[in-house]
Order: structure tokens, then sequence, then C-alpha cells
């Protein structure tokens, strides 16, 4: 799967439409891109600006389309304090001027040869789906208005009186294995979808907005990895171990091994179990709990598998914030991953955000995206946008505020002064 354009307004700090395409014409082959016919599409993108600029949500963008064309949504969530609370599918832009407008949504992306649009539009805070519609290769699939499907191959009676439910998307009804068939009989093979399937393993998400696998912080990644690893049988329970062990021995040379282990039987009511989590050291006279690790490592355990997976597979990895706990040149160093045509075999995506602006190196002008708020609303432009050339010192540019993105911290300074 490649993503190809992403669209949204009135979706979280986004009031007026914003729309990014990750495509640019010619045929000749860069390092960065792969070729679609006579467009290239790039496989790496950057996302720059200052604190609270719009860049998480941007990248959210892809979060929130990806998760609602797969995940059917529960009518409500059990909060931390106990109590029912409503689910929402999408966060709404809370300023006054569109507080009656719907969220609407789109997302264009390629899986094999076919070129898909997908678009919703989302009502009540971001609680009821109102509008959907998808497009394989300029030919409308399907539409949605409220309740009522539309179906342009006719399958049959039953097949036009399907109802949509309001939490969730027609497409994940379709796509969910569990649907009963007996109704749907099989729909996504007749009307010629089933790739899309492969939408619900090819994403990674490492953002803190409402992922559809855990969260930005490292420490619910933690967890996530543990879970997975204790789920899983012998022979992967290995298999993670020994791609795991050799990178993280790279940042901590004496790091053995992680010893994850089951401890005493599972509650039968809820189903949680305890268990050991720790590192063992070839010099330390016992194992260091897991939040003893850097931070650093803490990361990469967390994600890097998941990333590894993806470069494997072929699919779009977005992670927020790679600047976080990384050393400069890690960072690059991970990033670069996806440039390299002996490793990146598939054509895997990343979409980045960072504050490390020397990663514009890694970057062609057309990759490397600003984002500022101006009056409430996200901007988002290409360095590209700015007459610069790809010869010219993008970070120097970049630093000195000529092309947006970068906090004022002249004003910073005063501030603190009157306040000392």
């Amino acid at each position: 799967m490649i993503i190809t354009r992403i669209k949204a307004s009135n979706f979280y700090g986004v009031k007026d439409p914003v729309e990014v395409s990750f495509v640019e014409g010619g045929e000749k082959e860069k390092i960065g891109y792969v070729n679609k016919g006579k467009e290239r599409v790039s496989l790496i993108s950057g996302f720059y600006g200052a604190n609270a600029s719009g860049k998480s949500t941007v990248l959210n963008i892809i979060d929130t389309v990806a998760r609602i064309m797969v995940a059917k949504q529960q009518d409500f969530i059990l909060a931390p304090n106990g109590i029912k609370q409503e689910t929402v599918i999408s966060l709404p832009n809370y300023t006054k001027a569109v507080q009656s407008k719907p969220i609407i949504m789109e997302m264009d992306f390629i899986i094999d040869k076919d070129k898909y649009n997908y678009s919703i539009s989302i009502i009540n805070d971001g609680k009821e789906i109102s509008e959907e519609v998808l497009y394989k290769n300029s030919k409308r699939i399907f539409s949605r208005k409220d309740h009522s499907i539309s179906l342009e191959k006719k399958i049959d009676a039953l097949g036009q009186n399907i109802i949509a439910p309001k939490k969730s998307s027609f497409l994940s009804v379709i796509l969910d294995d569990s649907s009963d068939v007996s109704v749907f009989r099989n729909l996504k093979e007749e009307i010629g979808i089933s790739n899309l399937n492969q939408i619900k393993t090819n994403f990674c998400f490492i953002t803190d907005k409402r992922s559809v696998q855990m969260g930005q912080n490292n420490i619910n990644g933690l967890m996530h990895f543990a879970v997975k690893y204790l789920n899983s049988s012998v022979q992967k329970q290995n298999e993670m171990l020994n791609t795991l062990n050799p990178i993280a021995k790279y940042f901590e040379p004496s790091f053995e091994s992680l010893v994850i282990k089951k401890e005493g039987d599972s509650n039968p009511i809820d189903k949680s179990f305890t268990f050991t989590y720790e590192a063992r050291y070839t010099n330390f006279y016992k194992n260091l709990g897991i939040m003893e690790l850097s931070a650093g490592t803490r990361e990469l355990i967390s994600y890097i598998s998941d990333v590894l997976n993806i470069l494997k597979i072929g699919g779009v990895v977005v992670y927020d914030e790679t600047s976080k706990f990384y050393h400069p040149d890690m960072e690059i160093a991970i990033l670069n991953l996806f440039k390299d045509k002996d490793i990146n075999k598939n054509n895997a995506q990343i979409f980045f955000s960072s504050h490390n602006h020397e990663t514009f190196d890694l970057l062609q002008n057309d990759q490397a995206h600003i984002l500022e708020k101006k009056d409430g609303n996200i901007t988002v432009s290409k360095v590209s946008d700015y007459g610069v050339k790809e010869r010219d010192n993008i970070k120097r540019i970049y630093r000195l505020g000529s092309i947006g993105g970068v906090p004022d911290t002249i004003d910073f300074s005063r501030i603190i002064n009157n306040l000392l």
C-alpha cells in the first residue's frame, strides 16, 4: 500500500481544508521515490514546525482515516474512572465558526496496481458518520448517505437494503471477517475490494492521539510489545528476540537479552496477568527492570520490530517525533532505511515529524513540509513552494525562519525575562 494524497477539514487543529500530495510528475527514477506510471510517489515525507504547529494533527489524518476504514467502532468505552463514555470516531475542530460543519477527510492510495480514493464525512462532534464514498480506478464502488448504501455493482435486493451503522464505516463492516456472511455474501469479493484487507496489517502508527496501535508514550509501547510476545508461539517469541536483541546490543554493548515471563495464572474475570519484564546484561549480577533502561532503548524495544516488519512486507509507518528519544545520527539512520533500495525492497513509506533540522538532508524539497498555525488554522507548505533550490542550504534557510515553521525564541526570552 502506498499513500498518494491526504485531505481534511474541520479536524482537530485543521479548520480550512488542508491537502497534501506525495506525488510528483516524472518517469525518471529518484532516490526516495517509487515510480508509478508517469509519476513518482515519495517513500519518505517529513513534517517540520514549531511546537503546537500541527505536525501531530496532520499525521493523525492518516491514522484516523485508516482506523475508520478497517475498525468497527464501539458505541461506548469504559473510562479509567469506571464511567461509560460515548466514543468519538474523529476529533473535531473546536472553533466556534465551524461548530455546525462536518469533519471531512480523504485519502488516495495505491494497492497493487489499483488506485483508490476514500472519503468520509463525520458529524455530531465526531460521533456519527453521515457520508462515505469509495472509488477504485476512478469508478465508484459504493456510496453512503446516513444509513443508506448505494452499490455501484448491482448485487440483489438484499445487497441494496443493507443498513450502515452510525458509528462505523460501511467499509469496515465489509472488511470485517466476523461480519455475517449470510447477509454480506462475501461482499468484498463481489465488489472487488478484497485486497483492502491488507490495510489492517500494513500500517504501523507511532503517534500519541487515538492511535490504532499503542500510543507514542513508549511505556505503552513496551506493554504492547510484551503482550504481543506473551501471546505468541515459542517460535514467534524467538523470532521477536532475535530481531530485537542485536539492535539493542548496538545501543548498549553489554545488553544480552530481554526477559519476558508470565507469572501465575491469568485472572479468570478480566483475563489480566502479571509478568516479569527485565533486561539481562552480561556484566550485571541481576537483571535490570525494563523501566530502568534508557528512554532511547525503551523506544527501540517498543517499535523497531514493527518498523522492520513494514520494511519487510511493504506498508506505511507514521512516526510522530522521531527526534524525541534518539540521538540525531540514530534518527537519521532509522529514517534512511526507507531510502535504501537494498533494504526497502517493497517500497514501504514513512511519514514522520521531527524537530531535528539535520533530517532535511534526507529529503528532496518536495518531501519536506513546513507547518504553521495562522489565525488558529493549520497550514502546510512544501519547501519547494518557497522557490528554494535543491542545492541551497535548506537547514540554514529553515533555522533563519525564511520558510517559517520555527518558534520566536526572541519573544520567548523576553517573556521569561519579564517573569524572572
